[in-house]
């Protein structure tokens, strides 16, 4: 071997295994500067970004003073309640939790419970899998909500208020913190130092919703266990943010008539607080997302398209058939003739 390929072998190092737990302390303004004025908090994030890291929708903006909240519990030097985030479909709960965990680089794991799950599929179970041999072996698959309790992240449980009977038995001690037994593999796993617990929901378990059906009733010690915290559309004003931020080529007006007819729909369904306080009203809620796809398909369908057909494509199917007439009149009552004008003449028009 000559020297100068000795010399190449010798600057080789060998791999080093990332510790994703370490931490490194920065200014809070640059991660929050929402909130965080400069040189005016210090804050602990992760220095390495897990693979199961999630980018944050950039379509979405937090409400301040949600963040605000859910970020003086994210900071707290102890979690005796996991978060609990609850309102109408389409709210940014989840979307706020990883909003907040992308800041931090914090791994993600999200749990979905439905209806029937049941206490061992919140465990895990056993997989087949092909060692380096090739020969079919038998494995262990942590669940999502295990993986993050065993390892350390942020834990999700999406939809809690779905949660039956026998799930809301299994999560006492998961929500809690304490030593949980996987029954699926004999095994106690103890919950990490950098695990967080937080859940979304449409209701708080009360399981008399007649807007969510399949919401549960969840027992009342489950239910004390979270904190909760109450997630709303955003404003106006904020929505016409988004729409300017996503779709500069829409005019003002066009954007401000598009915010008008969420909130209208939104009146529709939920009453005029948007507090759901409504007997009879419409079954489905014009979200912040779908004006958001409204305003995107107005733009992929182009100028020669109405507003009404990209409305059409991005809400109608969404609606019972008997509720589409009374969708129509309040769009005819915030738009008029407009609505089914190419989108090219509005943006032309002063």
């Amino acid at each position: 071997m000559n020297t100068q390929a000795q010399s190449n072998v010798s600057t080789i190092k060998p791999a080093t295994k990332i510790d994703y737990n370490e931490m490194i302390e920065v200014d809070a303004h640059e991660r929050f500067p929402e909130i965080f004025d400069p040189n005016q908090y210090k804050i602990k994030i992760r220095k390495h970004r897990h693979p199961n890291c999630q980018k944050a929708d950039m379509h979405y903006t937090p409400d301040e003073v949600t963040l605000r909240k859910a970020l003086a519990w994210w900071l707290a030097p102890a979690q005796p309640k996991p978060l609990g985030l609850v309102g109408e479909t389409g709210t940014g709960k989840t979307e706020l939790l990883l909003f907040i965990a992308d800041r931090f680089n914090e791994p993600v794991f999200i749990e979905k419970v439905t209806v029937g799950m049941s206490g061992e599929r919140l465990e895990g179970g056993y997989e087949l899998a092909v060692d380096g041999k090739g020969n079919n072996v038998t494995r262990k698959r942590y669940s999502q909500a295990a993986c993050g309790y065993k390892y350390g992240g942020l834990v999700i449980l999406d939809e809690v208020d779905k949660a039956n009977e026998d799930l809301s038995t299994s999560l006492h001690l998961f929500v809690e913190g304490k030593p949980w037994t996987l029954s699926v593999f004999g095994e106690t796993i103890n919950k990490h130092a950098n695990c967080r617990i937080a859940a979304t929901a449409n209701t708080t378990g009360g399981g008399d919703s007649d807007r969510y059906i399949t919401s549960q009733r969840l027992d009342q010690a489950l239910r004390s266990r979270f904190g909760w915290l109450k997630t709303k559309y955003p404003s106006k004003a904020v929505e016409l943010e988004i729409l300017e931020k996503n779709f500069p080529k829409l005019t003002l007006p066009i954007r401000k008539l598009m915010v008008q007819t969420a909130d209208s729909l939104r009146t529709a369904a939920l009453g005029k607080d948007h507090d759901g306080n409504i007997d009879n009203g419409l079954g489905c809620v014009f979200s912040t997302r779908t004006l958001v796809h409204w305003g995107f398909y107005m733009m992929t369908f182009g100028a020669n398209r109405s507003p009404y057909e990209s409305f059409e494509f991005s809400f109608l199917g969404s609606i019972d058939n008997d509720e589409i007439e009374e969708v129509n009149s309040v769009v005819q009552r915030v738009w008029g003739d407009e609505i089914n004008k190419p989108l090219g003449e509005l943006i032309k028009k002063k």
